[in-house]
């Protein structure tokens, strides 16, 4: 059991120095402690919450929300709704617990750019960095997604799931149910075999109702202001694990391998028969690699 209440599990909530509230949320009572940093595009961190349970007994997790998700407030000027305005929650979470540095970060999707933002920004401030199915921002980065990602979606055989997700648009979404709606129609692109996953992915995880589409239209819009994250991956010093599944369209291979190639100590991980959600999909395999990553710290 921990003594410092500021990991005692369940939902907390601070206020920064420039008076922002964020929420977290602490599960597990591990040794380690691991901040995971849900995306933020408004999904939240109860998918996270409820699919990170097998490795609770090793880690003490804290699932950041980021400004505008669920309890932690937005900005008052949308403009910093950005991946990369959304390194200061981060910093001033680590601030909050009264840490030099985290031992651990860990990002999947949009959370994964945040933390890449966290660790080029603050290389002195965290020492692992676990970065899964992971986003990167710049025209490098969507260079050799776009290719990889059409053949992915040119082989899926779920035509209108395709047609729906190649028409997708955040701006046209009015309210959080809407966008819910779209995303519960695409959400098998999401998986490798949809027909063994999703219906789970629905019941037991993605748990936490609609996401925000305030959170994903400001944030993308004002992550085309800050796109220049790929050419400074060489900036990363954090011993880097990377995780991804070959059938992955949204973060493909290709953005994994080009983190490869720029953080100097880094591991990349491919994971077949796995989409966007590797230790949803392929846990026990994803177990291995995980423990085997922090294992060699002993």
């Amino acid at each position: 059991m921990r003594s410092d209440k500021r990991l005692s599990l369940g939902e907390h909530a601070f206020t920064t120095s420039t008076g922002a509230t964020l929420t977290y949320f602490v599960c597990g009572q591990g040794p380690r402690v691991l901040v995971n940093i849900a995306p933020g595009w408004g999904c939240a961190s109860t998918m996270y919450q409820n699919s990170f349970q097998f490795l609770e007994h090793a880690f003490t997790f804290v699932h950041l929300e980021t400004r505008g998700t669920r309890g932690s407030s937005f900005p008052s000027d949308l403009a910093h709704m950005s991946s990369w305005h959304m390194v200061e929650d981060v910093e001033a979470l680590r601030l909050y617990l009264g840490l030099d540095a985290l031992d651990s970060v860990m990002g999947h999707s949009n959370g994964g750019c945040i933390a890449l933002w966290y660790a080029i920004v603050h290389p002195k401030r965290v020492n692992n960095l676990v970065l899964l199915d992971t986003e990167v921002l710049g025209p490098q980065a969507d260079a050799v997604a776009g290719p990889a990602t059409k053949a992915i979606l040119d082989a899926r055989p779920d035509r209108d799931v395709v047609e729906a997700a190649q028409k997708w648009d955040d701006d046209s979404f009015t309210s959080d149910e809407e966008f819910g709606i779209a995303l519960n129609f695409i959400l098998p692109l999401y998986f490798a075999k949809p027909e063994r996953d999703v219906e789970r992915f629905r019941r037991e995880i993605f748990t936490n109702g609609p996401p925000q589409h305030k959170c994903i239209q400001t944030q993308h819009r004002a992550d085309r202001r800050y796109n220049g994250q790929a050419v400074r991956l060489t900036e990363v010093k954090a011993r880097t694990l990377i995780v991804v599944g070959r059938e992955d369209f949204v973060c493909p291979v290709p953005v994994s391998e080009l983190i490869k190639q720029r953080v100097r100590n880094s591991t990349l991980a491919v994971f077949d028969d796995s989409g966007h959600l590797p230790w949803v999909e392929q846990t026990e395999e994803f177990t291995h690699v995980f423990n085997a990553f922090f294992f060699e710290l002993a």
